[in-house]
This record gives structure tokens, C-alpha cells and sequence, in this order.
């Protein structure tokens, strides 16, 4: 096995330490595993990729998905007779599939109109309670957003038309297939 020599600083001693601890005891393996994950995200970087994480999954059972992708569109749609609204966020991914990340959110500027705290229909469905948490965790970053989320992959635009609203395709359509990173000489 070929050996390789690393010099450490007497600042940086304790991190190897850590490091090599928390590798169970294998300090080579925590430096390739480091490198691993420094050389997938650099090469990302270069292609003009981020690393993208989503929330997926019902309130109170969510989870994180992360993918390197650059984000081609991030669309608000509210279907007609609902009191949410949904929000696309579509991506090209590293592998060139296309991966649609559509949450559910309250309303908020229809919770903001007087007339609609009027209507009676309006209160059957609305829980004071998880409205309240979920914008307070929309102005406070947190990942809780009120509502469901999903993330779901296609191979091609083609195949993800029948899934998405209308319009957000055709926005797609005019802007899906360029590059995702252009160098400008400027």
C-alpha cells in the first residue's frame, strides 16, 4: 500500500485528533473520506452545480434529500378553491434528470385579506395553531413549512409534463435545456 506523508500544523493537531477518533481510530480513512466528499463537491462547483437539500414529507415527518443540481425555475401556483398555495422549485441534476420539488404552504396573503377571516367556509379548515407555527418558521428559517412536500425525478421535460401545472412547463420549455453555467469574458 503506497504511504503519503502529511504534514500537520501544531494548530491543527487537535482536529486530527478528533478527526482520527472519530474515524475509530483510522486517520487514513478520515482523510480519504474528507477528500471524497471535497473532490464530488468541487467538481460540481466547476460544472456550475449546487448542492441543493429539500425538505420532503408530511408535517411532523419530514426529512432531507440533498442532490447537486442548478435550480431552473421556482414557480407559486394556487390550484382554484384552495386556501394553500404550492411551490415548484425545478432542478437540472448532476446526472441531467430533471427533479421537481413541489411544497405546500398556507395562503398568506389570502390569511391577510379582512374578507377572507369573515368568510365561515374558510374556518372548517383552518388550525390557528399549525398557520401560526409555520410562519413563524417561514420568517425564522426553520424547515418547517406548514404543509406537505415532495420531490419527485424525471428523466426528461417530456416526462414530467403531465405533472406539473400548465404554465410552469411552458416556463420550462423556453429555459430547461440551457447550460446550466456560462462563462462570460467580461
Amino acid at each position: 500500500m503506497p504511504n503519503k506523508t502529511i504534514y500537520v500544523s501544531d494548530g491543527d493537531l487537535q482536529l486530527y485528533d478528533q478527526a482520527q477518533s472519530l474515524a475509530g481510530g483510522n486517520l487514513s480513512s478520515a482523510i480519504a473520506t474528507a477528500l471524497r466528499r471535497f473532490v464530488e463537491v468541487e467538481h460540481a462547483h466547476q460544472a456550475g452545480l449546487d448542492e441543493v437539500t429539500v425538505v420532503v414529507g408530511p408535517p411532523g415527518s419530514q426529512r432531507k434529500k440533498r442532490f447537486f443540481g442548478v435550480r431552473l425555475v421556482r414557480w407559486q401556483y394556487r390550484p382554484s378553491g384552495s386556501q394553500n398555495v404550492e411551490i415548484f422549485s425545478v432542478y437540472r441534476t448532476q446526472g441531467g434528470r430533471f427533479a421537481v420539488h413541489r411544497q405546500v404552504q398556507p395562503n398568506w396573503e389570502a390569511l391577510s385579506d379582512p374578507s377572507w377571516w369573515f368568510d365561515a367556509e374558510n374556518w372548517k379548515s383552518f388550525d390557528p395553531r399549525r398557520h401560526a407555527m409555520a410562519h413563524a418558521a417561514r420568517w425564522g428559517g426553520g424547515w418547517h413549512h406548514g404543509g406537505e412536500a415532495v420531490l419527485d425525478i424525471y428523466e426528461t421535460l417530456a416526462d414530467m409534463e403531465p405533472q406539473v401545472p400548465p404554465e410552469l412547463f411552458e416556463q420550462l420549455q423556453h429555459g430547461g435545456e440551457e447550460p446550466p453555467l456560462e462563462d462570460l469574458d467580461i
